[in-house]
């Protein structure tokens, strides 16, 4: 029973369920009004939170305390035993059999269902208690109140979310760090659902998504969260423009990145449609290791490769890393659509940039760089035009020099076999067509 979302046990009823289903036997009412007498008597309370019983029955608090009487009295396996009716083990947190594991494809992600949603925006509203599309930390600290600890006290989930001015979440952002977690761990973020009073079907709280190589052959992408890869070179804006898509303001002190983060929100398309963008920086040294692991581009929807438009080296090294990165998926069957962002557009350009960004735009077949300025807030509409690629997931793939060539080796390949089978198949044709002459001509010699 929900007893800790509600804030009290209804009379008989749930005051009941809860007995039965710990202790195998019902209250008599004349028990309930000794417990309720009990509670009433050592919390008379002055404000409303500090009673043990109100006119609806045992409130929290008072739940709470005829537990801290039962272990101060030495019954400590009574409240053992209700820990245990709901599936808690020794370290008061839930056993792993209640906790399903939604096992995937490589390239499968993981969602919260309508029904998951709803029932979190019910939370937001129940604990942002003033109504301001504020939850304030000590809300969302209420909110994790029943968990072992908040979920998002530690990377990859603190601060990658934005924060309202008085440091807040709106309902959004708090939607959005849970769409953050199912994606990235989704038995973690059913577990802390069910902390939280989810009383459903865990396994009816997360969908999983099809696979993203049947959606390149459907040519579309039914997912609601996309998870995108940003690379470049250092110096290059790229940390900058993930701050400008959680609101963060632009600094010019450059700190480099040293480790991987996230940044997670919302993006409104036209006609109304909301899908929610996971942005996960990746610092280029770091590159190389992510590309040892065979499946590391498989939960990648699209990439985005971010250079420093006024430097040409940053230029280089972000093709560099795009020509790394789409020979990877080349070689793995894991290719994902690519984006190039030439950030510092407030800055002079390098000499050729012009030229030099359409020859490999071109050669690769993607698109032009789009630029944009974090420093003067002009994104050019680049956190749409990221969700629109990955909504298309047979788009904008770059092709390698390498990777032409395979084709243009597997054509051959394929055109010369057609050509042995065809040559076969007239072979065995004549051969036939030839014995059925001779017999013919032995039978009428």
């Amino acid at each position: 029973c929900n007893i800790l979302g509600l804030g009290f046990l209804k009379e008989l009823i749930v005051f009941n369920f809860y007995q039965v289903k710990c202790f195998n036997a019902p209250l008599q009412p004349s028990e309930i009004v000794g417990v309720k007498k009990v509670v009433e008597e050592k919390l008379p309370g002055g404000g409303v939170n500090d009673r043990g019983v109100n006119e609806r029955g045992l409130t929290l608090t008072g739940f709470l305390f005829l537990h801290a009487l039962f272990i101060e009295k030495g019954r400590l396996e009574t409240t053992w035993t209700v820990l245990r009716k709901f599936g808690y083990n020794n370290d008061i947190k839930l056993t792993d059999e209640l906790i399903p594991s939604f096992k995937r494809a490589p390239d499968q992600s993981a969602e919260l269902t309508s029904e998951a949603v709803e029932y979190l925006r019910n939370i937001y509203e129940l604990f942002d208690s003033d109504g301001d599309n504020n939850l304030r930390p000590a809300e969302l600290e209420d909110i994790f109140s029943t968990a072992p600890e908040s979920p998002w006290e530690e990377p990859p989930y603190k601060d990658a979310a934005e924060k309202t001015a008085l440091s807040g979440l709106s309902v959004n952002a708090f939607l959005s760090e849970w769409a953050l977690m199912t994606l990235l761990d989704p038995s973690r973020a059913v577990e802390n659902l069910i902390y939280i009073g989810y009383s459903g079907d865990p396994t009816a709280a997360v969908r999983l998504t099809r696979r993203r190589r049947l959606d390149r052959k459907k040519q579309q992408s039914d997912r609601n969260v996309f998870h995108c890869f940003v690379f470049g070179p250092k110096k290059s804006g790229k940390s900058a423009l993930v701050n400008s898509f959680i609101g963060r303001p632009f600094y010019d002190n450059y700190a480099p990145t040293t480790e991987e983060s996230y940044a997670v929100h919302v993006v409104d398309l036209p006609g109304g449609i909301k899908k929610t963008l996971v942005l996960r920086e990746i610092p280029e040294d770091g590159v190389k290791k992510l590309l040892l692991n065979k499946e590391s581009l498989a939960p990648c929807d699209i990439a985005v490769f971010v250079y420093d438009s006024s430097d040409q080296s940053s230029w280089k090294r972000a093709t560099e890393l795009l020509v790394e990165v789409a020979g990877h998926g080349e070689d793995t069957g894991y290719e994902v659509p690519c984006l190039i962002v030439a950030a510092k557009d407030d800055l002079n350009s390098f000499p050729m940039a012009i030229q030099e960004s359409t020859r490999v735009s071109q050669d690769m077949g993607i698109e032009a760089p789009i630029p944009i300025s974090s420093k003067m807030g002009d994104t050019n509409n680049v956190f749409r035009r990221i969700v629109t690629a990955a909504e298309h997931p047979h788009l904008s793939i770059p092709e390698t020099e390498a990777g032409r060539s395979r084709k243009q080796y597997n054509r051959l390949i394929n055109r010369s076999l057609m050509f042995v089978s065809v040559g076969a198949t007239v072979a065995i044709v004549g051969l036939a067509a030839y014995r059925v002459y001779a017999a013919r001509r032995n039978s009428s010699g």
